[in-house]
């Protein structure tokens, strides 16, 4: 007589490695897609908040080097988010030559004045264009 695996015993062993091999891909997929959903909505959250944001240039006054910026957004936008571009060059808040006024928070409608006097880069001939968090708007304005 031969002594093994009776082919019942084996059917069961074959259903239960199956099984527990199934269970662990569907907790491996499970905790993936968790992920990647979690990722996807903070993404999702950081380009609406981007999305709100929007500067255009009010008005410049190429001799005193100030500009004035409005938020047409409908979020508030920090000094430090603000770039300013004169010509291909720029200017941020961390720029020691630029003056933000107020120094805080633009709020939503408001208008921002920047006093850019420290600058030795002469304002006649360059176009002056403003960008907010996801980049160069299409606000901008020529000194002549």
């Amino acid at each position: 007589m031969k002594k093994g695996i009776t082919p019942v015993i084996a059917m069961i062993l074959l259903i239960l490695i199956v099984v527990a091999l199934g269970g662990i891909f569907a907790a491996w997929t499970t905790r993936t897609w968790q992920t990647v959903q979690e990722s996807g909505s903070e993404q999702i959250e950081h380009i609406s908040g981007e999305m709100q944001k929007s500067l255009t240039i009010d008005n410049v006054n190429c001799d005193s080097k100030i500009i004035y910026i409005k938020n047409t957004g409908t979020a508030n936008i920090t000094v430090d988010e603000i770039g300013i571009y004169v010509g291909d060059v720029l200017y941020t808040n961390e720029t020691s030559e630029v003056v933000f006024d107020p120094n805080d928070i633009l709020q939503s409608n408001k208008i921002l004045t920047v006093n850019m006097t420290g600058i030795s880069e002469d304002f006649d001939g360059k176009k002056i264009k403003v960008s907010v968090g996801a980049g160069i708007q299409d606000s901008s304005n020529k000194c002549e």
